[in-house]
């Protein structure tokens, strides 16, 4: 996935806790993380059905602009 790189958001979108380095992925160019790999493969894999986590990417990514 992501691994060795710096995630845009410093706590996962699911249960508010830190992100880890072994949980990371890209969402449209950026990296992003989550609290655990299992969420992380949740969301990789199913990105369309999970709109609550985009909306959270998305705004931290507006705030990046």
């Amino acid at each position: 996935m992501a691994q060795n790189k710096i995630a845009i958001n410093k706590y996962c979108p699911r249960s508010g806790l830190p992100v880890s380095q072994d949980s990371l992925t890209q969402y449209l160019g950026y990296i992003i993380g989550f609290c655990n790999p299992v969420c992380r493969d949740d969301f990789h894999k199913h990105k369309a059905n999970r709109p609550k986590d985009r909306a959270y990417f998305d705004v931290i990514i507006k705030e990046q602009l």
